[in-house]
């Protein structure tokens, strides 16, 4: 069992059940990247309770500011299938797919402070690749949002945390750990305007702050930099969308790891999750096909993400 957090007078009872699950070489304070007194001087005292959200809380509690975060229909996936997901987690329908989470925040009223949404994928063993891949499960991290009012109070600090940690006590069951999390976000300067643009750039900015480094292919003659990111689309006739691939170490990774050795295999989760998911399989293999390509005298390379032109191709 792990050992005891300055978050666990927070959890509710089924998130300190799977948290138990945690091998005792985890700390969960040491997972974050601020400490606990500063953490109970900036958000705990704004906290009611910490969650592992259930298919009903994500729609009665969640959802709407889920929605109201991404009013982009092809940036965000449908409301009706995370609930499908999370109530087939919970009922145990999702053998052999990566387990799927939303770690929340409530007040003391029981409304929702923020969220974050993540599956947890197990790394394969590609065939004629480094075998470092299987040692490791990554969560990927598709959204993560907290309300206005409690910003500039280290909501996404615990947010992170807590994805760190759900994601270890998953992982732990198959003897893995795990090194980082995955997510994506628009290059700095990305954009169609100067608005979307100047977004862009902040966005980018603030994941820096929180310790996100590019993960990204560089190509051995020359160095010139290539994204490895190529998201499908979400619906069929939708087109596929190149961003930047972020990864935020975790601060206690548990085994050393080689981005230039697992990096093959870490995309190759990210598309077998989608397919897992049902999301349209023309759409997932031209995605792949895109991707494959650009493998070709390339080896993947972590850079700062201030330093990530648009586009990185």
């Amino acid at each position: 069992m792990a050992t005891a957090s300055v978050f666990s007078f927070k959890f509710t009872p089924q998130l300190q059940a799977h948290l138990s699950q945690l091998p005792p070489s985890v700390s969960l304070d040491r997972l974050s990247r601020l400490s606990p007194e500063r953490l109970k001087s900036t958000a705990l005292p704004n906290i009611g309770s910490i969650e592992l959200v259930s298919s009903e809380a994500f729609d009665s509690v969640y959802d709407s500011m889920y929605v109201s975060m991404f009013p982009r229909r092809e940036e965000r996936e449908r409301s009706d299938l995370i609930v499908d997901r999370l109530a087939a987690q919970y009922a145990g329908q999702r053998e052999h797919l990566a387990t799927y989470r939303i770690v929340g925040i409530r007040d003391d009223k029981g409304e929702a402070i923020g969220a974050a949404q993540f599956s947890v994928l197990p790394l394969p063993a590609l065939e004629g690749e480094a075998e470092e891949g299987a040692k490791f499960a990554v969560p990927y991290l598709q959204y993560i949002y907290i309300r206005p009012q409690n910003r500039r109070q280290d909501m996404s600090e615990v947010l992170h945390t807590l994805v760190l940690a759900v994601s270890a006590a998953d992982a732990a069951k198959d003897g893995r750990t795990v090194p980082f999390t995955l997510y994506e976000t628009e290059p700095p300067g990305h954009g169609a305007d100067e608005v979307s643009r100047a977004y862009a750039s902040q966005r980018a900015r603030i994941h820096a702050n929180a310790g996100g480094v590019a993960l990204v292919l560089r190509r051995q003659s020359d160095s010139s930099i290539i994204s490895a990111h190529v998201q499908p689309g979400l619906e069929v006739g939708d087109s596929p969308l190149t961003l930047t691939w972020v990864i935020r170490p975790s601060p206690d990774p548990g085994r050393e790891y080689d981005v230039a050795q697992i990096g093959r295999s870490l995309v190759a989760a990210y598309y077998s999750s989608l397919r897992d998911e049902g999301f349209p399989e023309v759409n997932i293999r031209l995605a792949e096909t895109i991707v494959e390509k650009r493998y070709d005298g390339c080896e993947f390379h972590l850079m700062p993400l201030a330093d990530v032109k648009d586009h990185v191709e």
